[in-house]
């Protein structure tokens, strides 16, 4: 990792010969393409290490963090997956925009380590050009983002996300996280039942924090 500034810059080549630790073998179901390629950015570079195992998985190309959990729950049902990913540690990715249940499917979910964004995982992607602590709309988010960006912000584009993470902060958007989360425990709220009022929100920050100890 080399740090320029305030930016944290990574590159798979650059990584490749430092040494790691080990963060075992986990597998994510994602809910978009976005959070599948943000998340395979950095098990390229944490699978060179042979004790680890970070699987990224999109079970559907469009749907909501209900879909993701029926279809996390479905894959791990069948026989041979079942027994494949027994002693993983699996996670779940997912918006809190929809369905409007989404309370009923965090609590559904407790089988399960949570990487949740409220309300969009680009609350996250922006944290790392800025702190968040204000609610945004939908359409803030993206628009501050791509001001950020060479040619805007479009989703599900693995070249976006590349230059998110190489030009902007991961550590930054880790801190943000963090006081955020903070923030909240000390309001006496929870994921487990306030997920409406807790925006903005994410929790990606738990497991990226754990990605870049074991690279750095």
């Amino acid at each position: 990792m080399v740090i320029v500034m305030s930016r944290t810059r990574l590159s798979p080549q650059r990584l490749s010969g430092i040494r790691k630790t080990n963060i075992g073998r986990i597998i994510i179901f994602c809910e978009g393409e976005t959070e599948k390629s943000y998340f395979d950015y950095f098990a390229e570079i944490i699978n060179k290490n042979k004790y680890t195992d970070v699987e990224v998985v999109l079970k559907t190309a469009s749907g909501n963090a209900r879909t993701v959990l029926n279809s996390a729950d479905k894959f791990l049902e069948e026989e041979q997956n079942g027994r494949k990913y027994n002693h993983y540690g699996k996670y779940l990715a997912f918006d809190c925009d929809d369905p409007p249940d989404v309370q009923k499917v965090i609590h559904d979910a407790g089988n399960y380590e949570l990487l949740i964004s409220n309300y969009l995982f680009e609350v996250w992607l922006l944290m790392h050009f800025e702190d968040v602590t204000e609610k945004l709309t939908k359409r803030e988010i993206l628009q501050r983002l791509s001001v950020y960006l060479r040619d805007g912000y479009a989703k599900g584009q693995q070249g976006k996300i590349r230059e998110i993470i190489q030009n902007g902060d991961v550590e930054k958007a880790i801190d943000n996280g963090k006081m955020l989360e903070r923030r909240y425990v000390e309001a006496d709220k929870s994921i487990l039942t306030d997920i409406k009022d807790m925006n903005p929100y994410t929790s990606v920050y738990k497991l990226i924090g754990q990605f870049m100890t074991e690279i750095s």
